[in-house]
C-alpha cells in the first residue's frame, strides 16, 4: 500500500524551476487527463512528458512552472509544438488553445478536441492573465475571471 497526499486541484501551484516536481506533474495530469495535441488519443502516463505549453525563459519571471502553464505531451506532439511552429496557450485548467502553422486554431478539453473559427482564438489569444474565456456560438462568450491574485489584470 502506498499512501499519497490528497491533490487539491482548485489551487495553483508555481515553482521556479525548468523541471517539474512530480506532484506538479501530479496535478497537471489530473487536470488534463492524457496527451492534450488536437486530436490525440489519451495516452498513459508513462507515454507523455510534462511540457511548458509557453517555452521557458530562463531568464523570465518566477512561477513559470505550474498547471497554468504546463501539459502532457507525448514526445512527437512536443517536438512538433517546439520545431513546428504550433502554437500553444493554455486556456484554464484543463484547456488548451493550439494554432498550427496555417492558422487554424483548435480547442482541447475533457469533451475532447473542437475547431475554432478565427474570432473565438483571438479572444482566447488576446485574453489577459487571469482570464478564462469559453466561446459558446450560440449565447455569445462566456469568461471566468480569477480574483484570487488580488490584483485586477491590467
Amino acid at each position: 500500500m502506498k499512501l499519497q497526499p490528497v491533490l487539491d486541484l482548485a489551487t495553483k501551484p508555481r515553482v521556479d524551476a525548468y523541471e517539474h516536481p512530480e506532484r506538479l506533474k501530479d496535478h497537471t495530469w489530473l487536470l488534463a487527463g492524457g496527451d492534450v495535441f488536437p486530436y490525440s488519443t489519451a495516452a498513459s502516463r508513462d507515454q507523455t512528458d510534462a511540457d511548458h505549453i509557453v517555452a521557458y525563459q530562463p531568464d523570465g519571471p518566477p512561477g513559470q512552472t505550474g498547471p497554468h502553464n504546463s501539459a502532457p505531451l507525448r514526445r512527437r506532439h512536443h517536438r512538433w509544438k517546439t520545431h513546428g511552429d504550433y502554437r500553444g496557450r493554455a486556456a484554464g485548467p484543463g484547456r488548451y488553445l493550439w494554432q498550427t502553422p496555417h492558422g487554424l486554431a483548435f480547442l482541447v478539453d475533457d469533451q475532447g478536441t473542437r475547431a475554432l473559427d478565427e474570432a473565438e482564438a483571438d479572444l482566447i489569444l488576446t485574453a489577459p492573465p487571469g482570464f478564462d474565456i469559453h466561446p459558446e456560438r450560440l449565447t455569445g462568450a462566456h469568461v471566468e475571471i480569477d480574483l484570487t491574485s488580488g490584483t485586477w489584470p491590467s
